[in-house]
């Protein structure tokens, strides 16, 4: 029924997909397949559908999943954090696939800094193919820009800056520490330094569909002060809630406190 009404409204079908050997144990146990498969056999792999993470897929999955026509979303921190794994976005790729770049869900992430997640997805897969040219700096800035947009179903109106498109961009500033030097010629740098370098102070201003929403790293529609002040109180009422169980089921965390190492 999601699916028709995607088909009818022409837009995306998000889905976190083989999210980890989790899913994969749960979906083998009650439908005798593993994930990709059985969504292959409901319909659901094609052109609509943005798969999420793929953690568990294994190179020939991941292939099915691009061949499909469907796009992906990989979170490279969160991830890597939870799971310990990296996501086949490389293989993806090669097969034709589209691939956007995002940051999960913050507890997960800690951030969601999409030049932070730039930086991890290089060198994740750089770690992971022993290969030092995979994934070069300008394909993860296409993922969190061009690429992104195809991927999430919006490559017509967003993803780079061209008539007919809305006006979303940010401004970096290249005098600053993490972009300097600057080099232009034999060689540019531009690229690698905000990829590898860059932090994301460095943005000064960001426009989303011609309207300013950051200027000279403030925001303009709300007053950061205001927020930051009303979450200081949140943590001290959330530890509360959560501390029974929290010990009860006395995870890495609480052992690492006892311990003196948090």
């Amino acid at each position: 029924q999601t699916q028709k009404v995607v088909k009818e409204r022409g837009t995306k079908l998000h889905m976190h997909t083989q999210q980890g050997d989790r899913e994969t144990f749960q979906i083998v146990e009650r439908y005798g397949k593993r994930p990709v498969a059985f969504l292959k056999d409901l319909g659901l792999l094609d052109e609509n559908l943005i798969a999420i993470h793929l953690t568990d897929c294994d190179d020939d999955e991941a292939r099915v999943v691009a061949r499909s026509g469907a796009s992906m979303v990989v979170n490279p921190g969160s991830i890597g954090i939870i799971d310990g794994v990296v996501c086949p976005s490389v293989v993806f790729q090669e097969e034709g696939g589209f691939v956007a770049l995002g940051s999960d869900q913050a507890p997960g992430n800690n951030c969601h800094n999409i030049i932070n997640e730039m930086k991890n997805v290089c060198l994740f897969n750089k770690i992971k193919y022993a290969n030092p040219e995979v994934m070069p700096a300008w394909k993860a800035l296409r993922m969190a820009t061009i690429e992104g947009a195809k991927a999430v179903g919006i490559g017509d109106i967003a993803g780079s800056l061209e008539p007919g498109k809305q006006a979303d961009f940010i401004a970096v500033d290249l005098n600053v520490p993490s972009m300097l030097p600057v080099f232009t010629h034999p060689m540019r740098n531009i690229v690698p330094n905000l990829v590898y370098s860059a932090r994301g102070e460095e943005v000064t201003h960001s426009v989303v569909a011609g309207n300013v929403i950051m200027r000279d790293r403030k925001l303009v529609n709300i007053d950061e002060r205001e927020y930051l002040e009303a979450v200081k109180d949140r943590p001290e009422t959330i530890g509360k809630k959560a501390e029974a169980e929290f010990y009860a089921i006395d995870g890495t965390n609480a052992q690492f406190m006892r311990e003196g190492k948090l």
